[in-house]
């Protein structure tokens, strides 16, 4: 179910299982968009909405143009990502791989194996989409991950890791 109040776009169950659901650019544009409570799904959003908030999906893929502020992923298990946005939180969230372009830092709470790689997924009009969303294509922070439980300047978190060059995603259709 897609339902559109106010500058607010929400997805949520209702129903949204293993469905394939997507939005365009003339949806998206500088709009909020809410996902929740999704099962199996792919989504796509081709566009730039000014916020994304992935929120309680299990076993989903969610591929979004770039977003012009930040994208918040809470309380996800098992999903697949693909994030471009100036800022990347994610709280409680556990088996989920991200590909991300991010121009500050990725912060990571109460999460426990997330692994990130560089953002990838390309689809017609996405340069047209990152010039309305101002993010800098030259800044890509993708790497550097600020875990906020593991304050260890020595280790590295076993909170995330990398995901190694050759296991990325180079094709996402």
């Amino acid at each position: 179910m897609i339902s559109k109040e106010c500058d607010i776009i929400n997805i949520k169950t209702c129903g949204a299982q293993d469905e394939e659901l997507e939005l365009g650019p003339a949806e998206l544009l500088q709009r909020d968009v809410l996902l929740s409570e999704l099962r199996g799904c792919r989504v796509r959003l081709r566009g730039n909405p000014n916020t994304l908030r992935v929120r309680d999906c299990r076993g989903c893929t969610v591929l979004c143009g770039p977003v012009s502020t930040s994208v918040l992923v809470d309380g996800c298990s098992d999903c697949l990502l693909a994030l471009a946005c100036q800022q990347l939180r994610t709280h409680r969230t556990r088996d989920c791989r991200v590909y991300v372009q991010v121009t500050s830092r990725a912060v990571i709470e109460a999460c426990s194996e997330v692994s990130f790689a560089p953002y990838s997924w390309s689809y017609p009009g996405i340069e047209r989409d990152f010039e309305s969303s101002g993010l800098d294509k030259n800044s890509n922070n993708w790497n550097l991950v600020d875990d906020f439980d593991w304050l260890a300047t020595d280790r590295p978190s076993p909170n995330w890791s990398l995901i190694p060059e050759q296991e990325r995603i180079t094709c996402w259709d």
